[in-house]
This record gives C-alpha cells, sequence and structure tokens, in this order.
C-alpha cells in the first residue's frame, strides 16, 4: 500500500505492508505554502510537486494505486482543483483533500502504530503537528488547527531593521548579568542576538500566547524536530533514517539553541545538512515550538499522515 501525504511543505510517501512494516519511504521538498500570492499555488511549487511525483513513477511506484491526501496550502488554495486534475491526467493519481480534522487523526493514527511498536504508547499523551501552514495540537478528546506553519509564520513576517540599544551593548559586554532577568520576552529583546532572530523569537511568543496546551507528554511529528535531532546526531540530510530520530526526546531549549546554531551556518553546509532552501524555515519552525512549549516532555516520532493513510486502510477506518 502507498500512502503520500501532499503536504504544505513536503511529499512524503511511503510503501507499508498489511502489518503496518514500512517498506520504503520518500519525501520531496515541495514548498506549496511559499509565495502563495492571491492564495493560488505557485508555478514553481506546481513544477516541483510534479517533479516529486515523475521521480516516485520513475522508481517503480504505482501511483494509480496510491492513496494520496493533501492538506493546508491545498486548503486554502483557490487552483488546488486544477493542479489534482492536472495530477490525475499525467499520473492517474486522485489526490484528496482532507480538512484539518481529519489532517490529525491520520496523523495521530501513524504517531501512535509507531509509539506502540516503540512501547512508548500512554493514554494521556498529546500531539503537536507542525506543517508548513498549519499546526495541529490534539489529544484524545481534543483536536484543533491553528493557522500558522514554519512557511506562512516566516512570510508574514515583517522584518525590521533595529540599531543596537546601549542596554544591548552593555548586555553584549556583560552577558551574565542577562541571568538577573526573569521575563523571558525582555530578556530576548536585551540580547545580543542576530535582530531578525529575536524579532522571530517574539513573533512567535505573540503567535502562542492565546494556545494552552494540556498535558505533560507531547509527541511532535514534523520536519523541525525530526531534522533537529537528525542534526544533534550529525547526520546529513541524504542519509537521513526514521529510525535515527524515533522515540528521541528533546528539551524546549533545545529548539532554541538549533535556530541559534544555524542561523550561522554557511550555505553550502545547510544544504548538506538541512535540505535545500529549508534554513530560514527551519529556524522559524523551532522559534515556533520554543514560544509554544514550557516544561512538557517531548518526545520526537517520524511517523505521520502519510503512514495514518495506509493504516486507516488496512483497518479500514473511515474519516
Amino acid at each position: 500500500m502507498l500512502g503520500i501525504d501532499m503536504g504544505s511543505n513536503t511529499l512524503r510517501a511511503v510503501l507499508m505492508d498489511e502489518k503496518f512494516n514500512k517498506l520504503k519511504s520518500e519525501e520531496f521538498i515541495i514548498a506549496a505554502a511559499k509565495n502563495m500570492q492571491n492564495d493560488t499555488i505557485s508555478n514553481e511549487a506546481i513544477e516541483r510537486i510534479f517533479n516529486a511525483l515523475k521521480i516516485l513513477k520513475e522508481k517503480n511506484y504505482d501511483l494509480s494505486q496510491a492513496k494520496a491526501v493533501a492538506t493546508a496550502a491545498f486548503r486554502k488554495a483557490k487552483n488546488t482543483e486544477f493542479i489534482f486534475e492536472k495530477i490525475q491526467k499525467e499520473f492517474k493519481l486522485n489526490v484528496k483533500l482532507i480538512d484539518a480534522k481529519t489532517e490529525a487523526k491520520l496523523s495521530i493514527l501513524g504517531m501512535q502504530e509507531r509509539l506502540k511498536m516503540l512501547k512508548l504508547f500512554r493514554k494521556d499523551l498529546s500531539y503537536c503537528d507542525l506543517g508548513g501552514a498549519s499546526c495541529e495540537i490534539s489529544n484524545h478528546n481534543f483536536s484543533k488547527s491553528y493557522d500558522f506553519g514554519i512557511i506562512s509564520f516566516y512570510e508574514r513576517m515583517n522584518f525590521k531593521a533595529i540599531k543596537p540599544s546601549v542596554y544591548i551593548n552593555f548586555f553584549k559586554k556583560y552577558p551574565q548579568n542577562l541571568t538577573r532577568i526573569k521575563d523571558e520576552k525582555l530578556k530576548i529583546h536585551l540580547s545580543p542576538y542576530p535582530a531578525h532572530l529575536k524579532q522571530l523569537a517574539l513573533k512567535a511568543f505573540n503567535l502562542s500566547k492565546d494556545i494552552k496546551l494540556k498535558g505533560n507528554f507531547f509527541i511532535l511529528n514534523s520536519g523541525v524536530p525530526t531534522t533537529l535531532c537528525a542534526y544533534k546526531q550529525n547526520i546529513k540530510y541524504k542519509d537521513y533514517l526514521e529510525e535515527s530520530v524515533n522515540g528521541k526526546i528533546l528539551k524546549r531549549k533545545d529548539f532554541f539553541d538549533f535556530a541559534l546554531k544555524i542561523w550561522n551556518l554557511e550555505q553550502e553546509k545547510a544544504k548538506i545538512y538541512l535540505g535545500e532552501n529549508r534554513k530560514k524555515y527551519l529556524i522559524a519552525g523551532s522559534m515556533i515550538l520554543f514560544a509554544l512549549f514550557n516544561k512538557q516532555k517531548l518526545i520526537v516520532i517520524d511517523d505521520g499522515v502519510r503512514e495514518g493513510v495506509c493504516i486507516a486502510h488496512f483497518k479500514n477506518i473511515k474519516f
């Protein structure tokens, strides 16, 4: 069974057997949510989608028998039907547009099955799937989709040139004094970090201030936490293995540290370790997750919607 998740940032495919073993998996950066002028998916993004599907076809995946779903960017786009018709005509692949509630359920289904295999599943877990244009937060009796993702958040930023104040220069000279400041947003504002990085962090705090998280254990399954885990292990983007990140524990501070480290990463190294044109979005996503969480225990799982599509098929679950 081939399951395809056509997301706002990535197109992910998995070949899975009826025992939920993953036989092969693929991932492509399509950035469908990027440069969505007038709520329209760009020609460049459409080209990336078709190139990804062509590669799958060249690798002998049977697209005509696949189950494919599309998520947030396609829910917003005015040209979604046009894109789906072109895909069906060229690849005989039917893509189903799913709502946010179905997306969350499929994502959780994929995560839960992996957690069971790792013997980490428990009923009181909560789930966070931060995509390119939306963020789904769920638990066993609650699910909500928020209108932000790593691409849409970054592209809504209005960066301003800010000259370092006398206070920032003081803390740059005497950084030990920053520890005396208890207010986290004020501490970031007065820190000697790059101005654009601070603006991302403070905007993320404003974005998440009204989101009330329930639960002490959160499962994270999107590209930001998985890439962070791989980067911590010095794994290059092309060598990424799901097994290397599944079940890994992260702390909230890891996201801020990751953003800081890759901020100064030269472009060629960023391409090798993070993937092409992903650096700025990973920084934005890291700041969102840093702002969103506090003292929760964070567990990383690679599985999500594409696996959920297959599992739902095998279990005959209708959404």
